[in-house]
């Protein structure tokens, strides 16, 4: 059968649209990180202590202290000599916190009596001061950590006695969902509802909370320019390390207590800005 031209040229770019449709895609998304307005001008920061070189009288439960942000959290109380208590699931890795010297605890926060047993772990004589929880998860079915782990862990503080949390969410929770990009709406849509459900669960729950938002998470060594800020329209990229400094700062800082704050460095507001050092 004979195809004439045109019809061999349709179908050319018939055969072409899907990687087409890719390209746009992604170029969406770049233009959309890019796109972050408003994010140049200064932001009124958190009149906060520095981390102190000093840890603080009783132990830490980090959840979700084995990997990423949380394992970060878990390098600044431990170089201070802090007693550092991690809740790690029974089949996930904990070398890189035990490492650490974290003792660590197998259980799982979806589990309230696998917290009840963390918070048993403190040293004999002592307590548990603080929990700082940066759990998370990418289920799309079932009950979701966001929400319910976080839920479960602020039950435990309260029936423990443990007075302070620092809950680590995201930009886009609460009210600040107009400050990410459209596109990062999109891709965390099954997220920021449990993390927003989690936040206001802790605000009535009694305890000191501290509730701390981080934008794009990168993986480099602190560079100590990034800060808290109560402006909760603020968003922009973060080191992991340097989000793990300004939660240690918040915990030392009693004028923490009640806040809501956003992590922002004011060197990470564009995607071209990502790999810079």
């Amino acid at each position: 059968m004979l195809v004439s031209g045109s019809e061999l040229t349709r179908r050319k770019y018939r055969m072409k649209f899907p990687k087409l449709t890719i390209f746009l895609g992604l170029l969406l998304v770049l233009v959309a990180w890019v796109g972050i307005s408003g994010m140049e001008g200064d932001r009124p920061k958190a009149e906060l202590n520095p981390v102190s070189a000093t840890p603080g009288v009783g132990s830490v439960l980090v959840i979700g202290g084995n990997r990423a942000a949380g394992l970060e959290i878990v390098r600044v109380l431990r170089a201070r000599g802090e007693d550092v208590v991690v809740l790690v699931r029974p089949a996930s890795d904990a070398s890189a916190a035990e490492a650490l010297g974290a003792r660590i605890v197998r259980g799982d926060a979806m589990n309230p009596a696998d917290l009840t047993a963390a918070l048993a772990a403190a040293p004999a004589g002592g307590g548990f001061r603080a929990i700082i929880s940066t759990l998370g998860g990418t289920s799309l079915e079932g009950p979701r950590p966001d929400f319910d782990g976080n839920r479960n862990a602020v039950d435990a503080a309260r029936f423990a006695g443990v007075p302070r949390f620092i809950l680590v969410t995201v930009i886009g929770a609460g009210e600040s969902i107009d400050a990410t990009p459209a596109i990062a709406r999109y891709f965390l849509r099954n997220v920021i509802p449990d993390k927003t459900k989690a936040e206001d669960y802790l605000k009535t729950s009694g305890l000191e909370y501290t509730i701390i938002r981080p934008g794009g998470l990168l993986d480099k060594e602190a560079q100590g320019r990034a800060y808290l800020t109560e402006d909760t329209q603020s968003m922009s990229w973060i080191r992991r390390a340097d989000l793990a400094a300004l939660t240690v700062q918040a915990l030392d800082d009693p004028r923490s207590i009640g806040k809501v704050y956003h992590a922002f460095d004011p060197d990470r507001t564009r995607f071209w800005s990502i790999p810079a050092n």
